[in-house]
């Protein structure tokens, strides 16, 4: 598939008819660059208009929320008229009679020029296109809006004539079906960067949003929904045949499972409405951070706050550690005295050692005395005669007179000079070790990081002042008050997206057991005999369904995880940095992860922004190639936070492989500079400059070779 032109004519910035021709001539790459607010972004958004008209707010989250802000279609539709167009058409003072009469015939030649004030529209022809049963070389595109009439109408023509069959099932139906599908748009069209958001996926409604458009790339859906449909005509047969009682409670069931689902698309809406409100914010929040910046105070109102926080920190350490120091002190006498401390623990191990062989004497000859009286008193207990008994009694004597002393031998020289009880040795003994292996080292680095922290404390100290000080000047006092309501804003809605993301989690809980009940009672019902056959159908094919689908779900994760490793390895120059790549599945929810040559996962939150973008973009290369969808890429705003070696691998590795045909919409100079442009320049087919005077644009084809000329 290949877009050949694509037309703008009277949309928003683009006066009377803008036309952009592309050609195959082998290069795939095709520049449309201008300065911020010429209609660089509004050219992707008429693309998106063009195809999807009120169903673009199922392609991205801007665009319903540009849709919410316009107060609905009608209003944003109406604001798709260039100004200058709109002014001219009020500017006729036209009657309701005429737009009656105009809506009931249609526009008259005479009416030309109210025609080309009143209707703006995008037009895009695509050749190279697959169409099942309908052959086909060219396909128009166009989708038109008419501010006078307020209508909006989407024409198809296949090779320059209206085709029945496509006519029949709907135009909106036949380009959401053949031409890309709604869903994976925004893997074709989207920002570069906001395309990290791939690499920030945390919440499980996040990891379930991307297991959708998972399944719908990779041609998952598609099964799932015939699966879906089947399901419900089993549940349709059984409500038709059922007993009343049995038929209320599956009508009830199904009540509260539609319920249920209606509560989580809102309360996902909401969440939507307040991620999208937090974005804004954050732009908010940022301008007024560079203007505090230009007027010499750097420092935000949550900084200093944070700074506030940090000192009362580092003077809690500070005290902390002075006591710690003091305690240390307390030691330094016996640290400092050396040798005498060494001869001290050394006549207490003496001491020690003569106590505990005196110890040990005192206990054998106390043993030796008790056993020796024991023997002497049970001899007459023995049955022996008295010369017996008297003459084994004198030997027992004169045995234990020879070998036990009369008293405790001496057993050392030592001379107990302290006398120190078992409880004060240990309490030496720990002193001593604390003294000998790690007190010295401890104490050194005690000092240090009481330098380091006292002196981050004077810094910190002078940071606030200085901040303070600047609260004096009343435009920096207003500044500081308003970004500080932004920041409060910010949190509130965070908590309150916290408090919905747990709602959404005990919802969709709720939801699954639900649905089980349903299918249990269901199971329960009988169908009548004449739709006992459909029945069986059903059965056999949701079943055939469940097992390819578990089928195709494994193989296309290892096909996915080999594919996203291998655009990392093109894509990063860090090498094996990423040693695997894991797809995990459950159920609705997918979650990538990032293995290291140790088989333990990757923080991706301590990957850099570039490194985080290179991640998303191999996500959405991989993703495109297990598409198998052959639709132009457009990329808005590329390069963005990549550094010069990332910036050349995208130029030349990931443009011109991610697809036959790809658009990009750079900031020269900023978000495409010389040099990476040179390095593009090879694959570069054509390229287009948005010129804009006095608010109108308009698109000038110029020499890829002379594009950057256009800056002087």
């Amino acid at each position: 598939m290949f877009i050949e032109s694509i037309i703008l004519n009277n949309y928003r910035a683009y006066k009377g008819c803008n036309k952009v021709s592309f050609e195959q001539n082998g290069k795939n790459i095709f520049v449309l660059a201008g300065n911020n607010g010429f209609g660089k972004t509004t050219f992707l958004t008429s693309l998106v208009w063009c195809l999807y008209g009120k169903l673009m707010v199922d392609v991205d989250e801007k665009f319903r929320r540009e849709i919410n802000d316009s107060q609905g279609y009608k209003n944003y539709s109406k604001l798709n008229l260039n100004k200058s167009s709109a002014a001219d058409l009020l500017a006729m003072q036209l009657d309701n009679d005429l737009r009656r009469h105009i809506a009931k015939t249609g526009y008259t030649e005479q009416q030309k020029a109210i025609k080309d004030c009143a209707q703006c529209y995008v037009e895009v022809n695509i050749i190279d296109t697959f169409i099942p049963s309908i052959p086909c070389r060219r396909i128009s595109i166009r989708r038109t809006y008419d501010y006078f009439l307020d209508n909006e109408v989407v024409e198809v023509l296949i090779d320059g004539h209206v085709n029945e069959l496509a006519k029949e099932v709907g135009y909106d139906i036949f380009i959401n079906d053949f031409i890309l599908s709604k869903d994976i748009a925004k893997f074709f069209f989207f920002d570069a960067e906001k395309i990290v958001n791939l690499a920030e996926v945390k919440s499980v409604e996040e990891k379930r949003r991307l297991s959708t458009a998972y399944s719908e790339v990779l041609g998952i859906k598609k099964y799932e929904d015939i699966r879906r449909t089947l399901e419900n005509l089993r549940l349709k047969l059984r409500k038709n045949a059922g007993a009343s009682v049995s038929v209320a409670k599956l009508e009830k069931l199904s009540a509260e499972v539609a319920s249920i689902e209606q509560s989580i698309d809102k309360s996902i809406d909401e969440r939507s409405t307040m991620d999208e409100r937090i974005a804004a914010l954050k732009i908010e929040n940022d301008s007024l951070q560079e203007r505090l910046i230009r007027e010499g105070n750097a420092m935000s109102v949550e900084e200093l706050e944070k700074q506030k926080a940090l000192l009362k920190s580092l003077q809690e350490t500070n005290a902390s550690m002075k006591q710690k120091f003091r305690d240390m002190l307390d030691l330094a006498p016996f640290a400092i005295s050396g040798k005498l401390l060494y001869e001290l623990y050394h006549q207490l191990r003496a001491e020690q050692d003569a106590k505990a062989k005196t110890a040990n004497a005192d206990a054998i000859i106390y043993a030796l005395r008790s056993t020796h009286q024991e023997l002497t008193s049970n001899i007459k207990n023995a049955g022996l005669t008295e010369s017996q008994i008297e003459l084994l009694t004198s030997i027992i004597n004169d045995s234990f007179a020879h070998h036990v002393p009369a008293q405790t031998p001496a057993g050392t020289t030592c001379k107990v000079l302290l006398d120190y009880t078992a409880g004060e040795i240990n309490e030496f003994q720990a002193l001593y070790d604390n003294l000998r292996f790690s007190f010295s080292i401890a104490f050194k680095q005690l000092v240090k990081d009481l330098k380091n922290n006292s002196n981050f404390l004077i810094k910190t100290q002078k940071k606030i002042q200085a901040a303070e000080q600047d609260d004096r000047n009343a435009e920096v006092a207003i500044l500081r008050k308003q970004k500080n309501e932004i920041s409060n804003e910010i949190s509130d809605l965070e908590a309150k997206i916290r408090s919905i993301s747990e709602k959404i989690g005990v919802l969709n809980k709720e939801l699954t057991v639900k649905k089980k009940q349903l299918s249990e009672l269901s199971k329960t019902m009988r169908v009548d005999d004449v739709d006992k056959e459909k029945d069986a159908i059903a059965e056999r094919i949701i079943a055939e369904l469940t097992d390819l689908l578990q089928t195709l779900r494994h193989k296309r994760k290892q096909s996915l995880e080999a594919k996203i490793k291998s655009e990392i390895d093109v894509l990063m120059h860090k090498s094996d940095f990423i040693h695997k790549v894991r797809i995990d599945l459950e159920e609705d929810i997918i979650d990538i992860n990032l293995l290291d040559s140790k088989g333990e996962l990757i923080n991706k939150e301590k990957l850099s922004k570039g490194e985080q973008q290179l991640y998303a973009t191999a996500i959405l290369k991989a993703l495109v190639d297990e598409s198998n969808i052959e639709f132009p890429v457009f990329i808005d705003s590329p390069l963005q936070k990549f550094d010069s070696i990332h910036s050349k691998n995208i130029i030349t590795k990931f443009y011109p492989a991610v697809s036959k045909q790809v658009v990009i919409f750079p900031l020269l100079g900023k978000e495409l500079s010389a040099g990476e442009y040179e390095a593009l320049l090879p694959n570069v087919n054509k390229s287009y400059v948005i010129k804009n005077y006095n608010g109108v644009s308009s698109l000038v084809e110029v020499e890829p070779s002379k594009l950057f000329d256009t800056l002087s």
